[in-house]
This record gives structure tokens, C-alpha cells and sequence, in this order.
């Protein structure tokens, strides 16, 4: 079972070129996929929103945390990252090691091969430190707006379950992200944004910024899905 993740954000490039980027993403992929003893699986989204903050967002996930403490990095794995670079030099992705802190069915989502017409929401939170773990985590469903998408989601949507995820490592861009899965969306990609948008106007909202929490959501799917067994 899962311990360990990481989540990816990366920005659009300066000189675009997004199949480099993602030549990059799966130059580096591969070698976890084949090299790390603690690796189970890897979902790259891309990003649907046509003008994207993130143009795809990584999801790698992992048995213990020897791959995001770094205690497990070789110099070898320094060195494909070195090799990654003359592929895709201007590449920048944002990255944070996390857990698995709660799943709206109550257990994890083991395992994680997904089918092509799945789409997710993904939703990222950057939360002050007077607000304490404890209070977010008690609060999550409401907070990410976890509710609010279990009560607009239609059946058709096949909405599936939100997992939470906090950050555990200094470094990383926000303090929890919250991935949502639907199977009916594949062919609803309007009604899928009109649930971002209700999202983004909840985070928008005197019950996020009163706490001083900046939120965003999108909607991905998933491009490439590597799975170790």
C-alpha cells in the first residue's frame, strides 16, 4: 500500500514546445518506474482548462517516503534529473511530498490504474500558518469544497470520491491538494468546467479568504499512467 506521494505542478514553459515537456516528464518517469524499489504509480494530468496556470500536474505515488525525503535519491537519479534538463531545459514543475490524509469512502483508492475516460478535479490550497492541521483536516470537506461538489454533482457525472492530501516536505507550493474523481465527464466537459467555476467561486468566498486561504481548481484527465505490481 501507498505511504508516500507527489504532487507536480508545471507552469507553461516560455518556449512551449509541450511535447518536449512531456518527452522531460516521461524521460524521468521511466527511470523511477524502473529504478526505485518504492515506486507503485504515476498518473501525468493534463490540464483541461484551455487557458491553464498548470499546463499538466504529476501524481506520483509511492510505499514510504524514501523517494520524497530524498533519503532514497541516488547520484544516479541526480544524474538522469541532470539529463532530463537538455531535453526540456526551461521546464519547471512545482513539487511537494505528501500524505494521504483522508478519502470520502474511507479508504484509499488502492490501486490507482485508471481508465481513459476518468477525469478529475484537482483542487490546491495554500493555507496560512495560524490555521492549524488540525482544524483544516476536521473541516476538510466543507473548506476544499468537498460538499459543496458532492451536492451539485449530478448522477450522470459519476462523481467517485475526493482524497485529501497534506504536505510533508519543506519545500512544495501548497499545503493541501484535494484530487476528485468522476467517470461520467469524459463526454461532459461543460458540465465538468460549471463545477470548477461554482469551486472557484466557493474559494473566492468570505469562508476561505476570512481565513486567509487561496484556493484553486481544474479539471484534468489523465494522459499517461504508469503502474508498478
Amino acid at each position: 500500500m501507498a505511504g508516500a506521494f507527489v504532487w507536480n505542478f508545471f507552469v507553461p514553459p516560455p518556449s512551449g514546445d509541450l511535447p518536449k515537456l512531456v518527452e522531460y516528464w516521461f524521460y524521468v518517469g521511466n527511470h523511477v518506474v524502473n529504478h526505485h524499489p518504492d515506486f507503485l504509480a504515476t498518473h501525468l494530468h493534463k490540464n483541461l482548462d484551455p487557458n491553464p496556470k498548470f499546463v499538466y500536474v504529476n501524481f506520483g505515488i509511492f510505499k514510504t517516503d524514501g523517494f520524497i525525503s530524498g533519503r532514497d535519491r541516488t547520484e544516479d537519479m541526480r544524474r538522469v534529473m541532470m539529463e532530463a534538463r537538455k531535453i526540456k531545459e526551461d521546464a519547471k514543475g512545482l513539487m511537494g511530498g505528501f500524505v494521504e490524509v483522508a478519502v470520502t469512502t474511507g479508504k484509499s483508492p488502492y490501486p490507482y490504474e485508471r481508465p481513459s475516460t476518468a477525469r478529475f478535479i484537482v483542487s490546491n490550497f495554500t493555507v496560512p500558518d495560524d490555521v492549524s492541521s488540525e482544524d483544516f483536516e476536521a473541516n476538510w470537506r466543507d473548506w476544499t469544497g468537498v460538499s459543496l461538489l458532492e451536492k451539485e454533482a449530478s448522477p450522470d457525472m459519476g462523481y467517485v470520491y475526493s482524497a485529501l492530501y497534506r504536505r510533508v516536505t519543506p519545500h512544495g507550493p501548497y499545503r493541501y491538494v484535494v484530487r476528485s474523481e468522476f467517470t461520467g465527464l469524459h463526454d461532459k466537459h461543460e458540465a465538468g468546467f460549471g463545477l470548477v467555476g461554482k469551486l472557484r467561486d466557493y474559494f473566492g468566498s468570505e469562508a476561505l479568504t476570512s481565513k486567509k486561504i487561496e484556493a484553486d481548481a481544474t479539471m484534468c484527465s489523465v494522459v499517461i499512467d504508469m503502474q508498478k505490481y
